[in-house]
């Protein structure tokens, strides 16, 4: 049972959740969602004692291994830090057992730190344990644990064993070898692993303080050396009153790391953490929890949103959802994307898909633009296999691959996935083969941040090749319809994956229209404006030639338009499928109850959708469509789309905001913030949802703040729900910070950058330097 601002102290009021019983039948929606993080590395926040169905994860951002060549790459789960036996006169601490009180686990959001703690009674002892754990945001290599046992009634013999336990695997699949196991000085212990496949070193390391009643002392451990596994045991006697804190601080390195250029000796690395080790001993837990905390403290400041609202849960969720793309985003490193599942659970594997460039990359470009562009230079790197996967479809330019991994893997979507409920059969996953549009998703973001930054040397470095080769492969996609004169594109998925083997998804054919248009602008523009770099991608793209084909299909592509009712058709049969009762299924207590009736392909025969898919387009493309086709197409569409994918709801709100349906955009920006930190308890099992956070985000700044870039301008339209009375946070637009605060009449702006500066509230131009104080009616 979660509960949201527990009695704490009135410094972290919106900052803290809790779970306040302990349940063992559901440990995956506390581990997934209170992880910690800090882009390098991603735990899972499994409890220290071991339960039966509990998921122990560490990951390291980038560190992709192949099981075997049947399996596709996936971030492998590095040997666990974090368990403990903890012993009591010879028997194990388990809260199965026993009497259980003051139990609460809480997150606290501002300091990123982990607080378990409860009294535990047994066999007649009473004993008080509160355990803390934080991942370093300060020194990204670095695990701080701390627990505290104060025995309340009765004396006891207490042995904790501890160590780094590389006997796991991800889900079965085990990608580490052997590897070597060392213990320094009787103090500093090391594992050394090598992934099956990619070669990656992971050097980890841990060492240990224990203190009673506030002294240092000075316990001969025992020491254990086992297969996959190094560890140590403490054991002392404790009489009734007597407190011990047992300290664990560790160390992760890889020979992925930046820091290690090419070459390397493992040694090299190997020293480089026993040095860390030492160093963390000496400067010890708290002075490393003050360093992480200030980190912590610099992020807050920048990310400084507040909400004035009825409902706590409402700033609570939005801190949720910045939390974690922090914890989740390779800030560190171009080299590397952000996964489905952040680095949260073994949730899909850890690859990277269009949740990226369109729900994440958002926040990102309008909160901190250095991060959007490493994302985007990720892509960049892997042009080189999205252009081997055109080849090996048949096609020309750059095709991206639908599941990323590292930039050179290339596609690594899964061929076969769940079974159907019909036939009993494998399914098989068709994305990676024909859910095409995340192709154009990645040119769309590369200019939506050029567009807001201004950042012209990325584009010359990346982002001009990056849409010109992407135009060229959708140039070659391009069907001719002989009957029809005009160009489509068939036998798609677009962003409804309950629809497969379509013909002219709107989505998919829309977005591949505009990557061409741009190619074409980008063309022209830099033939006449820099013909030094026109000419250097001409020579490697051969855009002389590739400008006709742009030129002479874009003209001719099929662009689904509204019938007489308003509703363009999603693809060329949609609207001509059967429509059932959707009831029991949008109210449902988890996504995709519609397969216990039903499986992929009856399902492909209904008009119900598993997400946004037209409605996209009015959110990326909303100047193109209007109003009334918008609210003809968003009533249509709403009624027959399930949000059995957590990427759906902050877009439905953005529209229902947008078209003055305000009582049901707040309720599915509620309905998004509840996909991990609902009351859902297994909705989060296999990782958190980094498209949802991203989409918290976006309805708060883009939907009820109402931030769009419209033609390269910046566009304000607020319209707060009733239930808020106050919103501020910060906005950066082309090289400046913006402190926006805004209510149901009135934007405040200001910018301590001198200069004017343009934009548009509710559709008014207005022009300031460096404050703006501005009265408007809702619409």
């Amino acid at each position: 049972m979660l509960c949201y601002n527990p009695k704490t102290t009135e410094e972290l009021d919106n900052w803290v959740f809790s779970e306040v019983r302990f349940d063992p039948l559901a440990l995956g929606k506390c581990e997934a969602i209170m992880s910690l993080g800090n882009g390098y590395m991603g735990l899972r926040s499994a409890t220290e004692e071991s339960y039966i169905g509990e998921k122990r994860n560490l990951f390291v951002n980038g560190t992709f291994n192949k099981f075997d060549e049947f399996e596709v790459s996936e971030l492998p789960n590095a040997a666990d830090l974090t368990k403990l036996d903890i012993r009591i006169d010879g028997k194990p601490l388990s809260l199965e057992i026993g009497t259980v009180t003051v139990y609460e686990r809480r997150l606290n959001l501002r300091d990123a730190e982990l607080v378990r703690c409860f009294v535990w009674e047994h066999a007649g002892k009473k004993i008080g344990f509160v355990f803390r754990r934080f991942v370093s945001l300060d020194h990204l290599h670095q695990i701080g644990m701390r627990v505290e046992i104060r025995l309340l009634a009765g004396g006891a013999n207490l042995s904790i064993s501890s160590g780094i336990d590389g006997q796991v695997t991800n889900s079965g699949s085990q990608h580490f070898h052997e590897g070597e196991k060392r213990i320094y000085d009787k103090t500093y212990l090391v594992l050394i692993q090598t992934t099956t496949e990619s070669k990656i070193d992971f050097v980890l390391g841990a060492v240990h303080e224990l203190k009673v009643n506030g002294r240092r002392t000075e316990v001969t451990p025992k020491m254990d050396i086992d297969r996959r596994r190094v560890g140590v045991t403490y054991s002392l006697d404790l009489a009734e009153g007597d407190t011990l804190v047992f300290e664990k601080l560790a160390t992760v390195y890889t020979s992925r790391d930046k820091e290690f250029p090419e070459g390397t000796t493992l040694e090299t690395i190997r020293q480089t953490a026993l040095k860390t080790l030492k160093e963390m001993r000496f400067t010890g837990y708290d002075e490393l929890f003050r360093r992480h905390r200030a980190a912590w403290s610099a992020v807050w400041e920048r990310y400084n949103f507040e909400i004035k609202s009825e409902s706590r849960f409402d700033l609570l969720a939005l801190r949720f959802a910045i939390y974690h793309l922090v914890a989740m985003t390779p800030a560190h490193d171009h080299r590397m994307g952000i996964g489905a599942k952040g680095l949260s659970g073994e949730g899909y594997k850890g690859h990277s898909f269009w949740d990226t460039e369109i729900f994440i990359l958002p926040f990102y470009i309008y909160s901190n633009p250095e991060i959007a562009r490493s994302l985007l230079e990720y892509r960049y790197l892997g042009l080189e296999g999205a252009r081997a996967k055109a080849r090996d479809n048949g096609y020309a330019g750059a095709m991206y691959p639908w599941e990323a991994a590292w930039p050179s893997d290339g596609e690594v979507t899964p061929v076969w996935g769940a079974v159907d409920v019909v036939t009993g059969e494998q399914t098989k996953i068709w994305s990676g083969f024909i859910e095409q549009h995340i192709t154009s998703d990645i040119a769309y973001a590369v200019w939506h941040y050029y567009q807001a930054t201004g950042d012209r040397d990325f584009m010359n470095r990346c982002g001009f090749e990056m849409i010109f080769d992407t135009a060229t492969f959708w140039a070659s996609r391009l069907e001719w319809n002989e009957a029809k004169q005009r160009y489509e594109i068939n036998d798609v998925v677009g962003p409804d994956e309950y629809k497969e083997h379509v013909d002219n998804n709107a989505f998919t054919n829309y977005m591949a229209h505009f990557n061409i248009e741009l190619a074409k602008q980008y063309y022209y523009m830099l033939q006449e404006e820099d013909t030094e770099l026109f000419q250097r991608l001409n020579a490697k793209l051969n855009l002389e030639q590739a400008i006709s084909e742009w030129e002479a299909k874009a003209a001719h592509l099929y662009l689904p338009q509204p019938n007489r009712e308003g509703i363009i058709p999603q693809d060329d049969t949609y609207l001509l499928k059967q429509q059932i009762d959707l009831t029991p299924y949008k109210r449902q207590a988890r996504v995709g109850s519609i397969f216990d009736d039903y499986n992929l392909d009856q399902v492909g025969e209904m008009q119900v959708s598993k997400q946004a898919d037209v409605l996209m387009l009015f959110f990326l493309l909303e100047d193109r469509f209007q109003p009334e086709v918008k609210k003809a197409n968003y009533d249509y569409y709403e009624e027959k789309t399930l949000h059995d994918s957590s990427l759906s709801m902050s877009t439905h709100c953005i529209l229902a905001n947008d078209l003055g349906d305000c009582t049901l955009a707040y309720e599915l920006f509620r309905r998004a913030a509840e996909i991990d930190l609902g009351p859902y308890m297994h909705s989060s099992d296999a990782g958190v949802h980094s498209a949802s956070l991203g989409g918290v985000w976006e309805c708060v700044v883009m939907g009820f703040a109402g931030v769009r870039m419209l033609g390269g301008e910046l566009h304000v339209n607020p319209r707060l729900p009733k239930e808020w009375e106050e919103l501020s946070f910060p906005l950066y637009w082309q090289g400046r910070r913006l402190e926006i605060v805004l209510n149901h009449s009135k934007l405040h702006i200001r910018t301590e950058k001198p200069g004017e500066m343009e934009l548009l509230v509710h559709g008014q131009r207005i022009r300031f330097n460096q404050e703006l104080q501005y009265r408007y009616q809702t619409y």
